[in-house]
């Protein structure tokens, strides 16, 4: 382990793992004096084998193919966005495809260029929830699921953005763990935790999933029907992944253009969920209208009641209650009374089912 020499800043947090070789390290000896990171050797099976969520850095001789296998092979999966940053010999054409055969997110060529290392890592921080502290968030109630969910939505988010595949069976996965949390400890307090570690669009979608969850389970649904409700509630906003954050968090009212933009999101959002191939139909459609309302004044189809499915009914219900009581920075969250009575107004408008919304007044009620 290297540490940073005293009155020197950090090359980058969280700590930075270097996987390189002999021919590497001389190189890289002045580049990591003063910063905080530790150094496994690319033959140490165990140590590669040990590695987390933490960002790394490859620079080993990619021509080496038996070097290239030995990462392979015992390198953790790093499926998603973690940071994985390979160094690649300049021009080698065949050194950039061993690169991204091993997950590289960015290369930077050889010899590693401080600055540049720093601007990528930087970068990769960026795209961090906000908010999102892990070890804090575990400790809380609920919170190993909402670490689970806050990744796979930023993992989306960004997939969404750079047209990357979704892990379909990742996303479930996190499901089930959403769905087992908020069995056992409540709807109030996993919201509450969402509330104190997320903010803006995140803490809209974790709040909505958190709800249709716990709707689900208090109407008594199956299984397998409530983690449909979850994953649509995970996956109804992802589109937002192409709405500017100067629109997405604005304090005051939209403009008709900027109102025009954010009305994409739902068509956004469904066709990259449908080109996936792995997204069912009925969250397909809970995705593209979780706008609408049963009177035709909703987006982005205009479409009526009949038109309308049971699903997406619930999730536009559970979607206006958690934009109601989220936490905005220029907003106070409204109480689930007021709330309550907002969507029964609506519904007494008949733009919202009156049963859909009994139904979730009970729900949050208990």
């Amino acid at each position: 382990m290297t540490t940073a020499t005293p009155g020197t800043p950090a090359l980058a947090q969280p700590e930075l793992i270097v996987i390189l070789d002999e021919e590497a390290r001389p190189a890289l000896t002045d580049i990591f004096a003063n910063g905080c990171v530790r150094i496994i050797d690319c033959q140490d099976v165990g140590e590669l084998s040990s590695i987390g969520d933490d960002p790394i850095l490859i620079d080993v001789d990619l021509h080496d193919i038996s070097k290239v296998k030995l990462i392979k092979d015992n390198l953790p999966d790093r499926t998603g966005d973690l940071c994985t940053i390979i160094a690649v010999d300049r021009g080698s054409h065949l050194s950039v495809v061993q690169a991204k055969s091993l997950g590289a997110t960015d290369v930077l060529g050889r010899p590693v260029n401080r600055h540049e290392l720093a601007n990528c890592l930087r970068r990769h921080a960026s795209d961090t929830p906000i908010g999102f502290d892990r070890d804090a968030l575990k400790g809380e109630p609920g919170g190993a699921s909402i670490v689970s969910a806050a990744i796979e939505l930023n993992r989306m988010f960004k997939g969404l953005s750079s047209g990357r595949a979704l892990d379909w069976a990742s996303v479930e996965q996190s499901g089930h763990q959403v769905l087992d949390a908020i069995a056992e400890v409540g709807l109030a307090q996993w919201l509450d935790t969402v509330r104190r570690y997320h903010e803006s669009t995140f803490q809209h979608c974790l709040i909505v999933t958190g709800i249709a969850t716990a709707f689900g389970r208090n109407t008594g649904m199956r299984r397998s029907d409530v983690l449909t409700l979850t994953l649509a509630g995970l996956l109804h906003d992802v589109g937002k992944a192409e709405i500017p954050l100067r629109i997405l968090d604005k304090p005051g009212k939209l403009t008709d253009e900027e109102f025009t933009c954010i009305k994409k999101h739902p068509g956004i959002g469904y066709h990259y969920l449908r080109d996936q191939n792995t997204v069912s139909d009925d969250i397909l459609r809970a995705v593209r209208h979780h706008h609408e309302y049963l009177d035709g004044s909703g987006y982005p189809d205009g479409l009526l009641a009949q038109s309308i499915d049971d699903l997406t009914r619930i999730m536009t219900v559970c979607d206006i209650y958690g934009a109601l009581v989220e936490q905005r920075a220029y907003k106070a969250p409204k109480s689930p009374a007021a709330a309550m009575d907002i969507l029964i107004s609506m519904a007494e408008q008949g733009k919202l089912e009156y049963g859909l919304v009994a139904a979730l007044g009970r729900c949050v009620a208990t």
